[in-house]
């Protein structure tokens, strides 16, 4: 590859990377809202300063939430504990900014995290100032963390889709829509652990996509094959619902060494034990992490909280409502997938196992989660627990857009522009959802319930109601981004001009990309030499 394709398919990277983390801070509340948030900061809070895990104390108001009394006496987070490891850096940050007593010169309002004491919920709604600003203010500065992660995770979906061929542009124009036409944008600005998920899920899928002869690669390395290991094994380190990506991602590494073994086992074997030792190396600390806390290799704590978690149940309700519900419906919260689905026939004759790899892997996720009573993933917007399979719809898109910007008009016909507008309307839509303030949207309405002696998180009745739904009235509630709080506009005005600046640069970069692109870029991938 010659250094003018090295450098535009580099600078496209870069230039995804800025612009995407320039959204996510625009865009970012600035503090924890959620209970699970809490949990994941304090324990990176008590690595931070006392090299440990133990927490010192219950959330005020949220007794029991995901924590458990370990072996020792001490309190331990029930959660994976690989985001609040990595947070620890940005958190030891944020406590030497703290020194300066930054927040005390009544310039800047610190933006209100909803869990840290019992009265923090009040101070938000009636805008007072928090009696302990500086843990408010801590909290801002590790609230910055996802925005990286995210914009990391926009960059990762890049190079992927460079190892499958796709050409630069469409390969910026396919990250752009992951990174902010999708909800993955607003989770930026949220302490939840998908955005981390999902980056280590894309970057153990890029090293065994480099082993797979369908997408150009030259030769199987078994290298690539530990490393994929590694990284899934270091995502369900951090979240352990990945473990339910592991056996479709074994069977695609594995794949490849027996397609061209012939009939010899020597290869696929040591190709699965490979794969084995690297996803068992995080999954080993994460065993040892339990035995200390908690007294068995396979116990994380959910089962000794006092508060219980997701049980068994029917999947019929999950199913529907992961689809289709105007409060989780993966189908209203993040239309793109359509595209992905309308876009996949044309996916798949040229990566068949992928395409019924990903295909069975993405059914099985959405059947799996359906099965458990907290399917919805509580006080969020849309489908969390399905927010990790998103990229995976986007890659048949890329390939679409692929004979877009290279204007074969047999493949791509008359559906340009009604392919652009539809593009066009999940970002717009994403920008409403981040311009609001989704998690206060359901306390609004849980406040709302209870005075009228009605409890919506008894059920999950609340979900499958229109007029409850954040897709309509987010809006008229809390402005959500802290940058624009104090902006002289109301919210759909403010909404209108989002719009229309998001429009006019993202107009300016792909001329950028286009200067940069002039002939057709081959495929950054291992066959090239």
């Amino acid at each position: 590859m010659n250094s003018a394709k090295i450098f535009s398919g580099t600078m496209a990277s870069v230039l995804l990377f800025a612009f995407c983390l320039g959204c996510y801070a625009l865009m970012a509340y600035g503090g924890i809202r959620t209970a699970d948030g809490e949990i994941v900061y304090r324990t990176g809070e008590a690595l931070a300063t006392t090299g440990s895990l133990a927490l010192d104390e219950d959330m005020a108001g949220w007794r029991g939430f995901a924590v458990a009394t370990g072996v020792d006496g001490r309190l331990y987070s029930v959660f994976a504990p690989g985001q609040s490891i990595l947070m620890a850096p940005f958190i030891r940050l944020g406590l030497a900014v703290n020194q300066t007593r930054w927040y005390e010169s009544g310039r800047f309002a610190v933006p209100v995290s909803f869990t840290v004491d019992e009265d923090s919920l009040k101070d938000y709604f009636f805008n007072r100032r928090p009696a302990y600003p500086e843990k408010h203010a801590r909290r801002f500065v590790t609230s910055f963390f996802n925005a990286v992660v995210t914009a990391l995770v926009a960059v990762t979906f890049f190079f992927v889709l460079r190892h499958l061929a796709v050409s630069i542009p469409a390969a910026l124009a396919a990250a752009l829509l992951l990174g902010l036409a999708t909800p993955l944008w607003s989770y930026a600005g949220t302490m939840f652990k998908e955005p981390l998920t999902m980056l280590w899920t894309l970057v153990a899928f890029d090293c065994l996509i480099r082993n797979d002869p369908d997408a150009g690669a030259a030769g199987k390395n078994l290298s690539r094959l530990f490393l994929a290991g590694l990284w899934i094994g270091l995502g369900f380190f951090t979240h352990t619902t990945v473990i339910l990506f592991v056996p479709f991602f074994f069977a695609y590494g594995v794949y490849p060494f027996v397609k061209s073994s012939g009939h010899g086992l020597n290869r696929p074997a040591a190709a699965a034990l490979v794969f084995i030792a690297g996803f068992s190396l995080f999954t080993s600390v994460f065993c040892w992490l339990n035995y200390t806390r908690f007294g068995s290799i396979l116990q994380t704590g959910r089962s000794m909280s006092p508060v219980a978690y997701g049980a068994v149940v029917a999947p019929w309700e999950g199913l529907a409502g992961l689809l289709v519900s105007p409060g989780k419906g993966l189908l209203l919260f993040c239309p793109i997938v359509l595209a992905g689905i309308v876009c996949w026939p044309r996916f798949h004759p040229s990566h068949r196992f992928l395409s019924t790899t990903l295909v069975a892997m993405i059914a099985f996720r959405w059947v799996f989660i359906s099965c458990f009573s907290d399917w919805h993933g509580g006080f969020c917007l849309g489908p969390r627990h399905l927010l990790p399979v998103v990229p995976f719809f986007l890659i048949p898109v890329a390939f679409y857009l692929s004979e877009w910007f290279a204007a074969d008009q047999r493949r791509t016909g008359g559906m340009k522009i009604p392919a652009a507008i539809f593009f066009s309307a999940c970002v717009i839509q994403q920008i409403y959802f981040c311009l609001g303030e989704p998690i206060s949207f359901y306390y609004l309405l849980k406040q709302y319930g209870l005075e009228r002696g009605v409890s919506i998180i008894s059920d999950n009745s609340i979900y499958f109601q229109w007029r409850a739904s954040p897709l309509f009235y987010l809006l008229e509630a809390n402005r959500g981004p802290f940058l624009l709080k104090h902006v002289p506009l109301d919210n759909y005005r403010l909404f209108l001009m989002a719009v229309a600046v998001m429009a006019l640069t993202v107009f300016l970069i792909f001329i950028l990309v286009r200067m940069l692109c002039q002939t057709r870029s081959r495929p950054l991938g291992p066959s090239t030499p």
